[in-house]
């Protein structure tokens, strides 16, 4: 039977993990729900409707001449609630734990890793965001959470395509997921999930790109 992945983001307290207090977290819908990073203003914020092109630029990150930015906050588009609503992923970039949680309902026969593509084609990280071709110089930044907090000021990985070096390892290294032992429904991994924008970056830019979690299971 296949081991099926739910994808969670906290909206209330990234303190509390999923297994405790699920109604903290959206469940995401991956054909409706998707996530922004923003700087984030005026309709591009938590309880708002789904923002608009004009919103959306508005609320850019501003490029640094002289320093690397981290992108302000993360949202998540909730498709679940009405016609959908923006809301804050708690914790994203912070010293915090449970913020993005990957919800695993069986056993795995590899550890399931975070990776970072152009698109769903998984072909190519040639967008800016992924490092414009050289993934280790990809703006998305992960660190996994799974066992512990990631540390004040934590840098995290530079995750683009499924090279060793950058893709994320959800189980800290510690390889597949075991059977759920009796009484469990589910077990749970995390991480955290930066973008930072190197300094005097030269070409400002909005980018869709694809994040995935890739598993093999028995």
């Amino acid at each position: 039977m296949a081991t099926e992945l739910d994808i969670v983001v906290n909206k209330v307290d990234a303190d509390v993990n999923y297994e405790t207090t699920p109604a903290d977290y959206v469940v995401m819908d991956l054909v409706n729900d998707y996530l922004i990073w923003t700087e984030g203003g005026v309709g591009v914020a938590d309880g708002e409707d789904e923002p608009s092109e004009g919103e959306l630029n508005d609320a850019a990150t501003i490029i640094d001449p002289d320093d690397p930015v981290t992108v302000n906050k993360c949202l998540v588009f909730d498709k679940s609630e009405g016609t959908g609503t923006l809301r804050d992923v708690k914790g994203m970039g912070l010293n915090k734990r449970y913020v993005f949680g990957f919800s695993f309902d069986g056993a795995t026969a590899s550890e399931p890793q975070l990776e970072a593509w152009d698109d769903s084609d998984h072909d190519s990280t040639n967008k800016h965001v992924l490092g414009n071709g050289t993934p280790s110089n990809s703006f998305v930044k992960a660190v996994c959470t799974t066992n512990s907090l990631p540390g004040a000021g934590w840098a995290g990985t530079a995750i683009a395509g499924s090279g060793f070096s950058n893709v994320l390892k959800l189980n800290d290294g510690n390889g597949a997921l075991s059977e759920l032992e009796s009484g469990e429904s589910s077990q749970e991994l995390y991480a955290n999930i930066k973008i930072v924008v190197p300094a005097a970056y030269a070409t400002p830019t909005v980018e869709n790109f694809v994040l995935t979690v890739r598993y093999t299971y028995a």
